[in-house]
Parts: C-alpha cells; structure tokens; sequence
C-alpha cells in the first residue's frame, strides 16, 4: 500500500510539473492593454516539448526570408472570428481590426549542446523545444488606430516570454561548419519597430511586410499535410478575393543559385528594404 501511495504522489507531480509547463489561453485580441506576457495573447502554446500555434493560428514561411543576425524565425498569423484580410496583387494584404501577427527568433541546438545558425532552414509548423534556444517573439497587433509592434524577451528558462518595451542586447556564439561566430543581437524597442514596418514615408503608418502575395505564395508543410499557403489562408477564412496560386504573383527565393542573378537581387532587396 505505501509503495503504491508513493508511485500516486509521484504520478500526480509529473502531471502538475508537465501542466506548469503547458499554456492553454485562447488566443486573444487585446484591443487597448499590453499584456506583461506572450502567453496571455493565446497565440502560441507550449505542449509536448513544443512550441505550437494556438487554436486557429496559421503558421506560414516567405519565399526569401529577411536576413536577422543568422536567427530563425517561426511565423503565424491570427484573425478573429469571422473576420478576413482582403487580397492585393501588388501589396501587404487589407488586414482587420484584431489581426495578431507573431515572429518568434530563435537559434537552433546542435547535437553537442552548440548553437547553430538558423537561418539556412524555412520557417516551420511548430519548434520542438528540446532543440532550440527562444530568443524574443514579436507581435504585431492591428487596433483601431493602426499597428502596434511589441517584442517579448524569453527568460533564461524558456518558458514565458515577458514584454521589454525599451528592448534588450544579447550576446550569442555560434558554431558554423566548425567555425564560431560572434552575434550582437539586438531586440528592437518599440520604436525601432518603426524602421522596417514603415514603408510609405508619406503616410507614416505601420504595417506588415512579408504578409503579400508574392511572399506568401509557395507551398509549407504544415502539421497536416503540404499546401500553398494562398489556398490554406483563403480555406481558413483569413482571406478573400484571391486568385489561384497560378494567377498570383510570386517572389523567388534569392538564395536559390539556380535562378538569374539579377532576380535573386530583386528578391533580397524586396524583403530587406
């Protein structure tokens, strides 16, 4: 009976420990408030030793990714229900009010604890854990007067990710093909946000730049199977008024050394200036 008591007690702490370890907020559209912390947003959840998409969150990858300090990024989108981005051929999609956009950085983990550079592999469906060191996530939030831009600044345990307004400086090793490599890495403050998702000087707004057709139009191996993201966005009910991926503009990809010059060059500017 006492052995029996003992293997229950043990039991129940394994659940708990595994149930502290576990996010499960709906995502959630703050409307006026900052929360302190990623996981009162709902978007992303922790389960199984992975980081995942929470409930009706898309993850998707760019055709040619912007260059950040050799860091990968795991990217998703949100949507309130019933609502809908409207398509645009030659710019960022029409998002509504109450889209929530995360990029979270990370570095991978090699086989002997080293850190590794992540930006040779695309953006993937969900992070296991075990293999990665969390850096920050960044929302991107669409209110009433416009975008928002908030990064969150993962602690030394990697198990919530707090709000750090004014930024923060990490200094990081990486090993690449046997050599190390000294990364500076910057967290933006909110104002520096500003810098890349300003695009139109005249107006001044804020907003998305990867989140366009020509970016957004190739396959990714979601969870459930391979698919262009136009199509899975437009079944999800996040998109309206989009042509057949056939019909929509597509960017290349700029490290792809098979295809002209010139066209890569296009490509890395696109999404880097």
């Amino acid at each position: 009976m006492r052995k029996f008591s003992w293997l229950a007690v043990l039991g129940l702490a394994l659940i708990i420990s595994c149930q502290q370890n576990e996010t499960t907020v709906a995502p959630t559209f703050h409307a006026d408030s900052n929360p302190p912390v990623l996981s009162e947003w709902g978007m992303l959840a922790m389960t199984g030793g992975a980081l995942v998409p929470g409930d009706r969150v898309e993850p998707y990858d760019l055709n040619s990714p912007l260059f950040s300090d050799h860091a990968g990024k795991f990217r998703t989108v949100w949507m309130p229900e019933g609502a809908s981005a409207r398509y645009d051929a030659g710019d960022v999609f029409d998002f509504p009010v109450g889209t929530v956009i995360t990029k979270t950085f990370y570095f991978p983990i090699g086989e002997h604890g080293q850190l590794e550079r992540g930006d040779q592999t695309g953006s993937p469906a969900v992070l296991n854990l075990d293999r990665v060191q969390l850096i920050e996530t960044r929302i991107l939030v669409r209110r009433d007067a416009g975008w928002d831009a908030l990064p969150y600044v993962w602690n030394d345990d990697q198990t919530e990710a707090v709000l750090m307004r004014t930024g923060d400086a990490q200094h990081f090793t990486l090993v690449d093909d046997g050599h190390a490599i000294e990364v500076d890495y910057l967290v933006p403050n909110v104002n520096q946000c500003r810098g890349c998702h300003v695009t139109n000087n005249t107006t001044r707004e804020m907003r998305p730049i990867g989140l366009a057709a020509r970016h957004l139009n190739r396959e990714f191996d979601y969870t459930d199977g391979r698919e262009n993201q136009l199509e899975r966005l437009i079944a999800a009910g996040y998109l309206t008024g989009a042509p057949a991926p056939d019909a929509a503009p597509r960017t290349p990809d700029w490290t792809d050394t098979s295809l002209p010059i010139d066209a890569r060059a296009r490509a890395w500017l696109d999404i880097n200036c």
